[in-house]
């Protein structure tokens, strides 16, 4: 809840830290100096809503210069000032030394994942995401990841690539770039136009072809050979058995799917959201079993060396089989350190 001089967080009772951490589960700690995963969450709110202070507060869209708080107001920028902020919001708790370099990597995976297993990337550039907040972002249903794409994430991630290019260009950074970009606009309204012609004064260089591809464009991010000139390891491990099969569900009282992703096996099989997941069958046609199943991992217990099942989907008071292949190479990421001497000038801000 913010608030025209401050905000209001909300955060669980037990994600606060103790003076004794007897009553912690040992799993719930990365480290013995670091914070639970839930404080470490809380802190990076605060840093998120902190950074607004200078960066959308007072830095902010042309758009916004005069606020109209009876309709709705569209700007193209949520992506660097949404963005922006979730790139820097990490990456200070790590500069303030509340996190080590393997907590922030392992923040940093879960953004990229997230867009990653997004398959509105490749629909909705971040640009016209952040112009279809109104209508999109703010009123999601279950085909929201297939047409979409989050302006926080991808944000972040543009902002990565940014910060990367120019200090492997050996010309500059992006903190060099926020700051400058404040003395342009005078901590006050600012353009695309202006991000721009900072990057190109600070860079030597015109960075508009990357704000095309990157921010208009709905190309993949050059994000391994960047991480890779920085010192981190790109590792790719199996993914879990929900994102093998491109789906979202919920466990709470059987399996019931909330969202199939466009591309995915579910999506081949004709799963469709708002089915309730019964059982399996598995086998060939004289010597079929069938299984009822409460969660999704219980495929892995009847099928587990299975190629295709078919599903058994209630849908509409009807029972359905669906032919279902359970693919076996999906991954995702986990970047680890290679070179700490080049994270560390990253992340240190040197």
């Amino acid at each position: 809840l913010e608030h025209r001089n401050s905000t209001a967080l909300i955060c669980k009772r037990q994600d606060l830290p103790r003076m004794a951490n007897t009553t912690r589960a040992p799993s719930a700690d990365p480290a013995p100096d670091q914070p639970s995963e839930g404080y470490r969450t809380l802190l990076g709110l605060i840093s998120h809503e902190y950074f607004h202070t200078w960066n959308v507060k007072r830095l902010r869209p042309v758009e916004f210069a005069q606020h109209d708080y009876g309709q709705e107001n569209y700007t193209q920028l949520l992506w660097f000032f949404e963005g922006f902020t979730s790139y820097y919001d990490d990456l200070l708790l790590r500069r303030a030394h509340l996190i080590d370099d393997a907590a922030y990597l392992k923040l940093l995976t879960k953004t990229i994942n997230q867009v990653l297993q997004t398959p509105g990337r490749a629909v909705q550039s971040v640009a016209q995401a952040s112009m279809d907040a109104w209508v999109k972002y703010y009123r999601q249903d279950e085909n929201t990841p297939n047409a979409t794409v989050s302006y926080y994430t991808k944000g972040s991630l543009v902002a990565l690539c940014l910060d990367l290019t120019l200090r492997q260009e050996g010309k500059t950074s992006l903190d060099a770039v926020m700051r400058a970009l404040w003395l342009r606009c005078q901590g006050g309204p600012m353009t695309e136009g202006d991000l721009l012609a900072v990057l190109q004064a600070l860079g030597g260089r015109s960075f508009a072809l990357e704000i095309a591809q990157w921010v208009h464009g709905t190309t993949d991010l050059p994000l391994r050979p960047l991480l890779a000139a920085q010192g981190v390891k790109v590792l790719e491990e199996p993914a879990q058995l929900a994102q093998r099969l491109g789906l979202r569900v919920t466990e709470t009282a059987g399996v019931q799917i909330k969202i199939v992703l466009r591309g995915g096996a579910a999506e081949q099989a004709g799963l469709a959201a708002g089915d309730e997941w019964l059982g399996l069958e598995v086998g060939p046609a004289k010597s079929i079993s069938a299984w009822r199943i409460n969660k999704l991992d219980d495929l892995l217990l009847y099928a587990a060396n299975a190629s295709k099942v078919c599903a058994l989907v209630a849908r509409d008071k009807r029972l359905l089989k669906l032919p279902l292949a359970l693919p076996k190479s999906i991954t995702t990421w986990r970047l680890a350190a290679r070179d700490s001497q080049l994270i560390g000038q990253w992340l240190n801000g040197s």
